[in-house]
């Protein structure tokens, strides 16, 4: 059943040797951002005949655990009739509450939310006009800066993207977009002196809240039961990430919706999902968190044992309540269940830390030497 190592882990063992001197071009970039983006070019090699595509060819690699696990549970999910969804990510504030009821800010103590800079209402004076022409060397003129005071407030009014302001300046300057990045820098300091500011829009922290949106639109134009199910990420502000606990994690969800569904529906799915994976050695327990969302005293929680941390909870089921399907007009019996994702691939791949099988990065780089012995 369990993988005795993650394969993927055998190019941490190579030797690396450095191309260039990551200390200089971020020192560099500091000082003169545009002159460093332009040195990039000397790092790279000249390439050969045999080294051009089309004879330069890839090969077949390592699979992601995640990436693995997640393909093997939507092939176990499409095997016991369960169609593919997509749930919502974005989630408005008020279906939080709609949602959870009283529990509504205890939650969106944990959730994101959405926010974004505001775009200035840049002023263009006879000073800037001055500093400006000084940079590009010559002067605007009168349908010059109309131009540049147009582009602005194309962008002011969204018209222009962020991502596309540079290039649009300098189309209108008629300059270089490196004299333009360094206007942006010394003439509009307001850029950078810009806060993000929040929305009501949260990023999803349970599948639950993207599927009762997709019930209220679905659950009366659909053939009954309906079995749907959708795996994807959802995003949760932890106090802090964990050996079993991420920010960011992927949620195997699904939904059983219909007039006779019960909670022995969510016990059959997780028994036909674990066992995909030939798992036998789990129970299911009553979950004392009791989330109002749910039904009282079906919410249940599903162990599966892990060689190192034991018992470990990899998923959770129950029926929604129909308080909170009333407030999407769901008239029939719903049984959700999501699955961690990544906390059963610790499980397959005998992972002791799910953020090194997850992402290594450098401050994790002991837990990964650890990962990396047990697995040799």
């Amino acid at each position: 059943m369990m993988k005795a190592r993650y394969p993927g882990w055998s190019v941490l063992h190579a030797v690396i040797k450095m191309k260039f001197d990551p200390d200089e071009y971020r020192e560099l970039a500091r000082t003169d951002f545009e002159h460093a983006w332009n040195k990039g070019l000397e790092i790279l090699d000249p390439v050969g005949t045999e080294n051009k595509y089309p004879r330069y060819r890839y090969k077949s690699a390592h699979r992601h655990p995640i990436a693995e696990t997640t393909a093997r549970l939507r092939e176990a999910y499409l095997s016991i009739g369960f169609d593919e969804a997509r749930v919502p990510l974005f989630i408005d504030e008020k279906d939080v509450y709609r949602q959870f009821g009283p529990e509504a800010s205890a939650v969106l103590d944990r959730v994101f939310y959405l926010g974004g800079l505001p775009r200035p209402n840049v002023g263009i004076g006879k000073d800037r006009i001055s500093e400006i022409e000084g940079i590009l060397g010559k002067s605007l003129g009168e349908e010059g800066e109309e131009r540049l005071r147009g582009t602005l407030h194309a962008y002011k009014k969204a018209e222009v993207d962020g991502d596309e302001l540079t290039y649009e300046l300098a189309k209108v300057l008629g300059c270089d977009d490196a004299l333009v990045v360094r206007m942006m820098d010394e003439v509009f300091p307001e850029f950078r002196a810009l806060s993000p500011e929040s929305s009501r829009t949260t990023l999803r922290s349970h599948m639950t809240s993207g599927w009762f949106l997709s019930l209220g639109a679905m659950w009366d134009h659909l053939p009954h039961p309906i079995r749907q199910f959708s795996i994807d990420r959802c995003f949760r502000r932890e106090q802090e990430e964990g050996p079993t606990r991420l920010m960011t994690y992927h949620s195997a969800s699904c939904i059983v919706a219909g007039e006779h569904v019960t909670v022995e529906d969510g016990k059959a799915v997780v028994a036909a999902l674990l066992g995909a994976f030939g798992f036998e050695d789990f129970e299911f327990r009553p979950d004392e968190k009791r989330s109002k969302y749910y039904i009282p005293d079906t919410q249940t929680e599903v162990y599966a044992r892990h060689p190192v941390h034991g018992w470990v909870e990899v998923a959770t089921f129950g029926m929604y309540s129909p308080s909170a399907l009333a407030e999407y007009g769901v008239g029939v019996p719903v049984m959700n269940l999501g699955l961690g994702v990544e906390r059963l691939a610790m499980i397959e791949y005998q992972a002791d830390d799910v953020r090194q099988l997850t992402h290594p990065r450098s401050e994790e780089r002991r837990v990964g030497k650890e990962c990396r012995s047990r697995w040799a």
